[in-house]
């Protein structure tokens, strides 16, 4: 065998050594079709011994899959996804699988390219955070051409394909009612809200107040607005619409504008729809002199690693980001793998609750009758 040195042995070369043909070779290394355990042993030891590599590429076309996922987020580095795809690499990873990552910075042009680029590197399905509820013709034609996807994060209606998503209503009111039992009546929401005029604000909390019906929107800072709005039509406490910042775009610098106008109506507790939310919003009560929890309270929606840091620590609502990881990856392999491995009839809409860390940065204060 030492004819193989200073060259990459192929399957030729491990089907002759083994003395068996290509296909048989093929097979055994694939681990797919029947292969006699004898046989197989001795083409693995093969190919050991001339070390060799899997041609990933020829794999895909003999077996139909490249044992390759596509992965799409809005944004790399954002701590809340990447903790989703450290977990969803490692489960793939255990599985035999690997991940392709793409970040489209919330652009439906760039989803749309990584889609197509995904497709040509015949991966066995995506994983993704789309861009958007509207621009998802690209979507509706992978899924159409037999591609397999998971929507994580965020759900575009009628799309057929499985999803992991955040309760986010469910997690944004139970954050909402801490504060409320704390004693705060006027708490203040800033959050994207970028599926919602300006105009419209008013509107919306006056009709939620007066009938719980609204739309709960696509992205989750407008799904968490809805939670923070039913926690308080519960509780019987009105909400005043200047209380409510929206950015209208993903940007600390925008979230922290939004904040200081905010402030100019006294809140006494501040619920912020995400990492990048909070870290404006905390940069806007630093830079007002005001002190936590003394001053306002704080509560963040995501568990930044930064949190813990500061003095004093605040409060969040941590997501389940490596359960949603692995469970993506766990539904996307077992559709690749033919559904051998346990899935619900139809397709799977897994919903996850937040937990809230306290650590302090909401103060209790006395409700006047």
């Amino acid at each position: 065998m030492d004819d193989h040195k200073g060259r990459h042995a192929t399957i030729v070369d491990v089907a002759q050594a083994a003395n068996v043909s290509v296909a048989t070779a093929g097979r055994a290394l694939g681990d797919y079709g029947y292969v006699r355990p004898e046989t197989k042993k001795a083409v693995l030891s093969a190919a050991r011994e001339l070390n060799y590599k899997k041609n990933i590429a020829a794999r895909a076309l003999i077996s139909g899959s490249a044992q390759t996922f596509g992965m799409i987020v809005s944004d790399l580095s954002s701590e809340f996804y990447s903790n989703i795809i450290k977990s969803a690499v490692n489960y793939s990873r255990m599985h035999g699988y690997c991940v392709l990552i793409y970040d489209t910075h919330e652009s439906t042009a760039i989803e749309r390219e990584a889609v197509a680029i995904f497709q040509k590197h015949r991966v066995d399905g995506i994983i993704i955070a789309p861009a958007s509820m509207r621009n998802v013709g690209h979507l509706r034609d992978f899924v159409a051409g037999g591609g397999r996807i998971v929507q994580i994060d965020r759900r575009v209606p009628g799309l057929a394909s499985d999803s992991v998503t955040l309760d986010n209503v469910g997690t944004a009111a139970a954050c909402t009612m801490k504060l409320l039992a704390a004693g705060h009546r006027r708490i203040a929401y800033i959050g994207e809200l970028d599926e919602v005029k300006p105009a419209d604000l008013g509107r919306i909390v006056a009709e939620h107040a007066a009938s719980a019906r609204i739309k709960e929107g696509f992205a989750p800072s407008c799904q968490r607005l809805r939670g923070y709005l039913d926690a308080h039509r519960d509780a019987g406490v009105p909400v005043c619409p200047d209380l409510i910042g929206r950015t209208g775009h993903y940007s600390w610098e925008a979230a922290r504008d939004a904040t200081q106008a905010v402030l100019q109506h006294e809140p006494t507790a501040l619920l912020t729809s995400d990492g990048l939310m909070t870290t404006g919003a905390f940069r806007a009560v630093r830079a007002a002199g005001m002190r936590i929890p003394d001053d306002i309270s704080f509560l963040s929606f995501d568990d930044l690693e930064w949190l813990q840091l500061v003095d004093p620590p605040l409060s969040a609502a941590a997501q389940p980001c490596a359960r949603i990881g692995e469970e993506a990856a766990r539904i996307l392999i077992g559709r690749a793998r033919g559904a051998k491995e346990p899935l619900r009839p139809g397709y799977e809409h897994i919903q996850l609750s937040g937990s809230i860390v306290d650590r302090g940065s909401i103060r209790t204060i006395p409700v006047l009758a």
